[in-house]
């Protein structure tokens, strides 16, 4: 007896018609009658009773088909969890995403298809901060991360991708006066409030403030630093400072912030970051996958 008799005893007694039984399987109904004619021969009993142009289990047929109804459905189950784990695609994945970051339509797009690519694999998402992610990594609570070009190229034995290229901008309350200036540019605020990431939480992305306000010629007047992303967005929509961010927060959907590109600055990219170390094979296989949205139409 072999499975490929099971899945056709199965169906026929589902049916209760071998014409019907066999389209369903994509084979003839001749070719259905002799493989339940040899299993009712193997079996030694009679299986069907043959009832004008259908047919009724047997008792005994009744009892084997109860044992055996769920079994093709299982079988081919087990099957394709065989194949997955054969391909790596089974176990869990572990993502952190920086919070703050607009990345919803071409970067979760991209997840949402791997996990429907993969369904044997567990994937789990958390927002985090900048140093709730850096640590995450190298601790293995996040296998990959999501995060700005300058803190991955901090993390040591890090690799990364990049998937979103953008440039920085300035955040400014549109109830701050300067905020009308036509043509505003970083040196025209060298008198006004700054809020910065703290150093603690992210020292790359706190001198970044720093070495562009140098470059406009004046040292920021800082009167606030966050440990957290988060924080410091809420904090230029209330208007206690100005910051200089990443232009993919979601600051750019708040019509009360408004949002200037600096000229020349250094690019804060969002990217995938996973540690050279880590072996597992989905790593790869979803990096790719999120790579494949730069190529996306809009």
């Amino acid at each position: 007896m072999t499975l490929s008799n099971i899945r056709i005893f199965v169906e026929a007694a589902k049916c209760e018609n071998f014409t019907e039984a066999a389209k369903n399987l994509y084979i003839s109904q001749p070719a259905l009658s002799k493989q339940i004619a040899l299993l009712e021969a193997e079996i030694g009993v009679p299986l069907f009773h043959r009832v004008n142009r259908g047919v009724r289990l047997t008792n005994a047929g009744r009892y084997l088909y109860d044992q055996f109804h769920d079994l093709p459905a299982t079988a081919d189950r087990a099957i394709e969890y065989t194949r997955a784990i054969g391909r790596g695609a089974i176990g869990d994945l572990s993502i952190g995403i920086l919070e703050g970051q607009e990345i919803n339509d071409p970067i979760l797009s991209r997840l949402h298809k791997f996990g429907l690519d993969l369904p044997t694999l567990d994937i789990r998402l958390e927002r985090n901060g900048f140093s709730n992610l850096r640590n995450g990594l190298l601790n293995n609570h996040y296998d990959l991360i999501i995060t700005l070009l300058f803190e991955a190229e901090q993390i040591p034995g890090a690799q990364y991708v990049e998937l979103l290229q953008q440039y920085g901008i300035i955040a400014i309350s549109r109830h701050n006066p300067k905020a009308s200036i036509k043509d505003l540019t970083l040196s025209m605020l060298a008198d006004e409030n700054f809020i910065a990431i703290s150093p603690n939480e992210s020292p790359t992305g706190y001198s970044l403030l720093f070495e562009q306000c140098k470059a406009a010629g004046f040292t920021p007047h800082v009167v606030r630093t966050l440990n957290s992303l988060e924080s410091l967005l809420l904090c230029v929509e209330a208007g206690i400072g100005i910051a200089t961010l990443d232009q993919n927060t979601r600051l750019e959907h708040n019509a009360e912030v408004r949002s200037v590109p600096i000229p020349n600055s250094a690019p804060s990219s969002v990217c995938a970051v996973w540690l050279e170390t880590n072996r597992n094979p989905t790593i790869r296989k979803l990096v790719e996958e999120l790579q494949k949205q730069k190529s996306d139409p809009d």
